[in-house]
């Protein structure tokens, strides 16, 4: 068995290395592609540097080609992609990527047969502006004429279209996206591949948009627990509070982007811990405990090593079980520096969602108010007691979804907070067939005194009420 794990560990390192060798290939060409353009606006086509610059992107092509069948580039949101890697960019690199893309290009594809003078002929049609192109009847019609057999354009990303489709979407939605890019993100991750940051910035700024203009609708949804999916669920919805709390603190877009990035990805060294350790449903031997331990470091060492996630993304996978009080894990580094915010308000989320959660080794679940309880009571020990007072005022005492009964004998389910954190908005419940609509403050008085005060959270399993249609 350890000899086992040993070959698979070795075989991802070789993976991870043969990885960065391809995208290294893959960015030399396209260097030598950005410096054909330029050539082109500068020297007529029989001149030596255009002829030399055309045979060095040949040469690295065909190295390309030796192990596909294409080399493909793709322009997506200012992104430069190799296939599915993304390619780290310098500003004169972003720039020629902006200018390509100016010309509704989203993708070029160089084909095995390639010859010297199709990439010279090429490199001069894309010395057109976007105008010049249609005027001729665009750039696939103007290839043809040219005789460009082995070169292909593509005008529109799908990731791009998928981006767009995002734009408006409802908090369900995105929800649901959000896990299709966490399974993406871990599969990648198993074999040691590239992840698209494209889409996983997508998916995010979505996200933060949706919170940042209707909070409770998207944080809502972390309260739907799915069973059979809660690696990505779970991540998911760390990814949501942390975002709710960036919100709440006022950071801009790009740094709750960030943040909730940091949240996404903040269990991504769980993939380097075996699974039958991971979904062992009884109490973990101290040896199984202290591989656990080490997903912490495993997270960071994958992020670190990837373009467009951000450092602090890295930092928050290592910090995220240390506590603030650094009595956790890894017992190193912090010591010195104490933890970085980010990774505080990481912990908390992640601890959060945990408590609330089914898993398939766990099946005790707190209700969220006790769950919330729970935080609060390690506050300055576990937790950040500034960050858990911040965690309170964006979830709530009784958090959405939280079921309570009233002292009019109703039962309300939370759907939105209010300015007072004992008294939410709720639904009120009384036929329990999801066609209830009357929604009502707790805040609201009649003759002085509270129409209704909660006076029990109710466990909505022992009602037999399945709050998840209420809530999506």
């Amino acid at each position: 068995m350890h000899e086992d794990r040993s070959d698979a560990r070795q075989e991802q390192r070789l993976s991870f290395y043969y990885q960065q060798q391809l995208i290294e290939a893959a960015k030399m060409g396209f260097v030598q592609f950005a410096a054909l353009l330029k050539n082109a606006f500068i020297y007529p086509p029989a001149h030596p540097f255009l002829l030399g610059s055309a045979e060095q992107l040949l040469n690295t092509l065909e190295g390309l080609f030796s192990k596909r069948k294409e080399a493909s580039y793709y322009f997506v949101s200012g992104e430069l992609f190799f296939e599915t890697l993304s390619i780290p960019l310098e500003e004169a690199l972003s720039l020629t990527v902006e200018d390509i893309a100016g010309r509704d290009i989203g993708g070029i594809v160089f084909q095995p047969g390639l010859a010297r003078d199709e990439l010279v002929a090429f490199a001069y049609i894309l010395k057109k502006d976007r105008l010049g192109l249609e005027r001729e009847g665009g750039i696939t019609s103007i290839m043809n004429k040219a005789s460009i057999r082995h070169i292909t354009v593509h005008r529109l990303m799908p990731l791009e279209k998928r981006k767009k489709a995002l734009e408006g979407s409802k908090a369900s939605e995105i929800y649901m996206e959000a896990i299709e890019v966490v399974k993406d993100i871990v599969a990648s991750a198993h074999v040691g591949r590239s992840i698209s940051s494209s889409r996983l910035h997508g998916i995010v700024h979505a996200m933060v948009d949706s919170i940042m203009e209707n909070r409770d609708a998207l944080i809502g949804l972390t309260s739907i627990k799915l069973y059979d999916e809660y690696t990505f669920a779970h991540s998911v919805n760390v990814a949501i509070l942390c975002a709710a709390v960036g919100a709440y603190l006022s950071f801009d877009r790009p740094r709750a982007a960030a943040l909730s990035i940091a949240g996404m990805l903040h269990d991504i060294g769980k993939v380097r811990i075996p699974i039958e350790i991971i979904n062992k449903p009884g109490a973990l031997t101290e040896a199984e405990w202290e591989i656990v331990q080490r997903h912490p470091a495993e997270g960071a060492v994958i992020l670190s090593g990837l373009p467009g996630v951000g450092r602090l993304a890295a930092v928050a996978a290592f910090e995220h079980h240390k506590h603030h009080d650094l009595t956790g894990y890894p017992r190193y580094g912090a010591e010195l520096f104490g933890m970085h915010p980010f990774s505080k308000i990481v912990e908390i989320a992640d601890a959060y969602d945990a408590l609330t959660s089914a898993r398939v080794y766990y099946h005790a679940v707190h209700e969220p108010y006790d769950a919330m309880r729970t935080i609060i009571a390690k506050r300055g020990t576990a937790f950040d007691p500034v960050l858990v007072k911040v965690f309170v005022n964006v979830i709530g005492i009784f958090p959405i979804g939280t079921l309570l009964r009233l002292d009019t004998g109703e039962i309300g389910l939370v759907v939105n907070q209010t300015a007072d954190l004992m008294r939410p908005r709720v639904l009120l419940l009384r036929s329990f067939d999801v066609k209830e609509t009357e929604e009502v403050s707790l805040l609201e008085r009649e003759g002085g005194r509270y129409k209704r005060t909660p006076v029990a959270t109710v466990d909505p399993n022992a009602l037999k009420i399945d709050i998840k249609p209420y809530l999506s």
